[in-house]
Protein backbone atom coordinates (compact mmCIF):
# COMPACT_ATOMS: atom_id res chain seq x y z
CA UNK A 1 0.00 0.00 0.00
CA UNK A 2 1.12 3.72 -1.20
CA UNK A 3 0.07 6.87 0.74
CA UNK A 4 -0.52 6.70 4.25
CA UNK A 5 -2.95 8.98 6.43
CA UNK A 6 -2.55 10.35 9.24
CA UNK A 7 -6.22 9.57 10.44
CA UNK A 8 -5.49 5.56 9.67
CA UNK A 9 -8.01 6.37 6.45
CA UNK A 10 -5.74 5.63 3.30
CA UNK A 11 -5.77 9.36 1.61
CA UNK A 12 -7.12 9.31 -1.88
CA UNK A 13 -4.26 7.98 -4.22
CA UNK A 14 -3.36 5.10 -1.74
CA UNK A 15 -2.43 2.17 -4.39
CA UNK A 16 -3.01 -1.53 -3.65
CA UNK A 17 -0.35 -3.59 -5.50
CA UNK A 18 -1.60 -6.35 -7.78
CA UNK A 19 -2.71 -9.59 -5.67
CA UNK A 20 -2.86 -12.61 -7.71
CA UNK A 21 -6.21 -14.37 -6.87
CA UNK A 22 -6.56 -18.03 -7.96
CA UNK A 23 -6.83 -19.56 -11.27
CA UNK A 24 -10.31 -20.51 -12.20
CA UNK A 25 -10.31 -23.51 -13.15
CA UNK A 26 -12.83 -25.89 -14.95
CA UNK A 27 -13.60 -27.35 -11.92
CA UNK A 28 -14.35 -23.97 -10.08
CA UNK A 29 -16.17 -22.90 -12.53
CA UNK A 30 -18.56 -26.01 -12.78
CA UNK A 31 -19.14 -25.96 -9.06
CA UNK A 32 -20.14 -22.02 -9.68
CA UNK A 33 -22.33 -23.34 -12.32
CA UNK A 34 -24.17 -25.94 -9.96
CA UNK A 35 -24.46 -23.45 -6.95
CA UNK A 36 -25.72 -20.63 -8.91
CA UNK A 37 -28.28 -21.91 -11.19
CA UNK A 38 -26.02 -20.51 -13.60
CA UNK A 39 -25.81 -23.49 -16.54
CA UNK A 40 -25.17 -21.19 -19.80
CA UNK A 41 -23.10 -23.79 -21.95
CA UNK A 42 -20.62 -21.15 -22.91
CA UNK A 43 -19.05 -21.38 -19.33
CA UNK A 44 -19.15 -25.48 -19.50
CA UNK A 45 -18.99 -26.49 -22.77
CA UNK A 46 -15.78 -25.97 -25.30
CA UNK A 47 -18.44 -26.55 -28.26
CA UNK A 48 -21.08 -24.06 -27.38
CA UNK A 49 -18.28 -21.56 -26.04
CA UNK A 50 -16.73 -21.71 -29.82
CA UNK A 51 -20.61 -21.71 -31.27
CA UNK A 52 -20.84 -18.47 -29.33
CA UNK A 53 -17.10 -16.86 -30.99
CA UNK A 54 -15.41 -17.31 -27.88
CA UNK A 55 -11.99 -19.19 -27.81
CA UNK A 56 -13.35 -21.47 -25.37
CA UNK A 57 -15.60 -21.42 -21.94
CA UNK A 58 -15.23 -18.41 -19.84
CA UNK A 59 -15.55 -17.81 -15.98
CA UNK A 60 -19.10 -16.53 -14.62
CA UNK A 61 -18.40 -12.41 -13.95
CA UNK A 62 -20.19 -13.06 -10.63
CA UNK A 63 -17.11 -15.72 -9.61
CA UNK A 64 -14.61 -13.64 -10.63
CA UNK A 65 -16.72 -10.60 -8.95
CA UNK A 66 -16.55 -12.85 -5.73
CA UNK A 67 -12.74 -13.28 -5.82
CA UNK A 68 -12.37 -9.81 -5.10
CA UNK A 69 -13.90 -9.48 -1.33
CA UNK A 70 -10.09 -11.41 -0.11
CA UNK A 71 -7.68 -8.90 -1.44
CA UNK A 72 -10.19 -6.15 0.05
CA UNK A 73 -10.31 -7.36 3.20
CA UNK A 74 -6.33 -7.88 3.52
CA UNK A 75 -5.52 -4.59 1.90
CA UNK A 76 -8.07 -3.08 4.77
CA UNK A 77 -8.38 -5.06 7.64
CA UNK A 78 -11.92 -4.04 9.42
CA UNK A 79 -13.29 -2.12 6.34
CA UNK A 80 -16.84 -3.36 4.83
CA UNK A 81 -17.75 -3.30 1.32
CA UNK A 82 -21.29 -2.26 1.23
CA UNK A 83 -21.45 -2.02 -2.67
CA UNK A 84 -19.29 -3.73 -5.28
CA UNK A 85 -20.23 -2.91 -8.99
CA UNK A 86 -18.15 -4.15 -11.70
CA UNK A 87 -17.94 -3.40 -15.55
CA UNK A 88 -16.43 -6.35 -17.89
CA UNK A 89 -14.64 -5.24 -20.56
CA UNK A 90 -13.34 -8.85 -22.11
CA UNK A 91 -14.13 -12.34 -20.36
CA UNK A 92 -11.64 -14.79 -18.59
CA UNK A 93 -11.18 -17.82 -20.07
CA UNK A 94 -11.56 -20.60 -18.01
CA UNK A 95 -7.77 -22.15 -16.76
CA UNK A 96 -6.88 -18.14 -16.26
CA UNK A 97 -4.79 -16.06 -13.72
CA UNK A 98 -6.63 -13.08 -12.17
CA UNK A 99 -5.06 -10.24 -10.09
CA UNK A 100 -6.69 -7.13 -8.73
CA UNK A 101 -5.34 -3.69 -7.79
CA UNK A 102 -6.55 -1.04 -5.86
CA UNK A 103 -6.54 2.70 -5.34
CA UNK A 104 -8.67 4.95 -3.11
CA UNK A 105 -11.10 7.41 -5.31
CA UNK A 106 -12.46 9.29 -2.77
CA UNK A 107 -12.31 9.18 1.67
CA UNK A 108 -14.83 10.61 3.71
CA UNK A 109 -13.73 11.04 7.34
CA UNK A 110 -17.45 13.21 8.52
CA UNK A 111 -19.89 11.55 10.46
CA UNK A 112 -19.67 8.55 12.68
CA UNK A 113 -17.61 6.28 10.81
CA UNK A 114 -15.18 6.54 7.80
CA UNK A 115 -16.30 6.09 4.21
CA UNK A 116 -14.27 5.15 1.06
CA UNK A 117 -14.40 4.33 -2.77
CA UNK A 118 -11.98 2.02 -4.04
CA UNK A 119 -11.50 2.00 -7.49
CA UNK A 120 -10.29 -1.51 -8.90
CA UNK A 121 -8.70 -3.11 -11.54
CA UNK A 122 -8.71 -6.84 -12.61
CA UNK A 123 -6.34 -8.34 -15.08
CA UNK A 124 -6.11 -11.95 -16.26
CA UNK A 125 -2.67 -13.84 -15.77
CA UNK A 126 -1.05 -11.92 -18.75
CA UNK A 127 -1.54 -8.74 -17.30
CA UNK A 128 -4.07 -7.92 -19.94
CA UNK A 129 -7.07 -5.81 -18.18
CA UNK A 130 -10.83 -7.65 -17.83
CA UNK A 131 -12.85 -5.43 -15.55
CA UNK A 132 -13.01 -2.03 -13.44
CA UNK A 133 -14.73 -1.32 -11.01
CA UNK A 134 -15.84 0.52 -7.80
CA UNK A 135 -16.28 -0.85 -4.16
CA UNK A 136 -17.96 1.45 -1.73
CA UNK A 137 -16.20 0.54 2.18
CA UNK A 138 -17.52 1.66 5.56
CA UNK A 139 -14.72 1.55 8.38
CA UNK A 140 -16.26 -0.59 10.60
CA UNK A 141 -13.28 -0.71 13.04
CA UNK A 142 -14.43 1.98 15.14
CA UNK A 143 -18.11 0.66 15.84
Amino acid sequence: MTGPSSSGVPAVGTTFEPTRLTIIDADAVAAYAQASGDNNPIHLDEAAAKKAGLDGPIAHGMLMMGKLEAPVREWLPGWRITRLQVRFMRPLAVGGGLSVAGRVAKADTRGTSAHMILRLMLRDGDGNPLAVGEADLTDLREA
